[in-house]
């Protein structure tokens, strides 16, 4: 059993921090947090290409961590691949021992680096669950038998702020359905719309991992110009607290601000973790860490 699956399944709090694969194949910087953090977090989470952007394949990214000591998360998404791809990748990291998924749809091309890049979309994020619990059921896709069954620990991404809310749930519920064992939501600022989420979850076992995120400088000053275009929102007041300062200033309240937050969602019980992005540095992920008192 993964490191991941049973802090959760125990009902210990789970930190899960966000890794960055190079663009290229120096991975020093990547795998510093590892290094660093390993006995304090639950997991490592590696990107697939975020936000449409060429880097380091997550699986294999994925692979370093472990050999470094860490548990990782291997990220997926269906936008670069067909299922025959997927399915490959998949018998992949279940052969290097990667028990841990999260499955996403992906980010359109047209937004990252490689805008001329042909989507594929072969499968959504509810049918990746499927054919996940198809691999471990024994089969491929196509009903196909396999030589030996891979075990996973998947999950899925859920976006408390989506308006309206009510297809946001039926896509969460036909998730669970589908197998997600936990819910990763975007990063969470307002802690009384991640509340009234967690409220309307189907009464299953599936976990719950906020997303919090250390905001930059060209991202407070889009929220400052009134140009944020998130699925997520961002509170005025730190908006104000963070807009024109330098940017390591903004870095390190942005840090400290999470770090509240952390602190706030676990005393609170609002979930059961927490999914930390902060720019793959380990210096604002100490000082997330430690505000919070972890």
């Amino acid at each position: 059993m993964s490191k991941l699956r049973e802090t959760l399944e125990t009902g210990a709090f789970a930190v899960v921090v966000e890794l960055k694969p190079p663009k290229g194949t120096a991975v020093a910087d990547m795998l510093a947090p590892v290094n660093a953090l390993k006995g304090r977090v639950a997991a490592f989470a590696l990107p697939d290409n975020e936000h449409a952007r060429m880097r380091l394949a997550s699986v294999a990214a994925a692979r370093l961590v472990q050999e470094a000591g860490g548990e990782p998360l291997v990220n997926l998404t269906c936008r670069d691949r067909n299922r025959l791809a997927l399915e490959s990748d998949l018998l992949g990291a279940a052969v290097l021992g990667l028990e841990n998924l999260l499955l996403l749809s992906g980010d359109y091309v047209t937004l990252g680096d490689h805008p001329q890049a042909k989507p594929v979309y072969d499968a959504d994020s509810v049918q990746l669950l499927q054919i996940v619990q198809g691999l471990m059921a024994g089969q491929d896709s196509a009903g196909q038998p396999l030589n030996g069954n891979p075990a996973f620990f998947p999950g899925a991404v859920a976006i408390p702020e989506a308006d309206p809310l009510a297809p946001q749930l039926l896509k969460c519920a036909k998730k669970i359905e589908a197998g997600a064992q936990f819910l990763v939501t975007p990063p969470i600022f307002d802690l009384e719309k991640l509340r009234q989420f967690r409220e309307h979850l189907p009464l299953n076992p599936v976990k719950l991992l906020a997303g919090l995120k250390v905001l930059g400088a060209e991202e407070t000053a889009l929220a400052a110009a009134g140009q944020w275009r998130k699925v997520y929102s961002l509170p005025p007041d730190l908006v104000s607290e963070l807009a024109g300062k330098e940017p390591e200033e903004v870095l390190a309240l942005g840090a400290a601000a999470a770090g509240r937050l952390l602190k706030q969602i676990k005393e609170e019980k609002l979930a059961d973790g927490v999914y930390l992005k902060a720019k793959g540095r380990t210096d604002l992920l100490t000082k997330i860490l430690e505000t919070a008192g972890w």
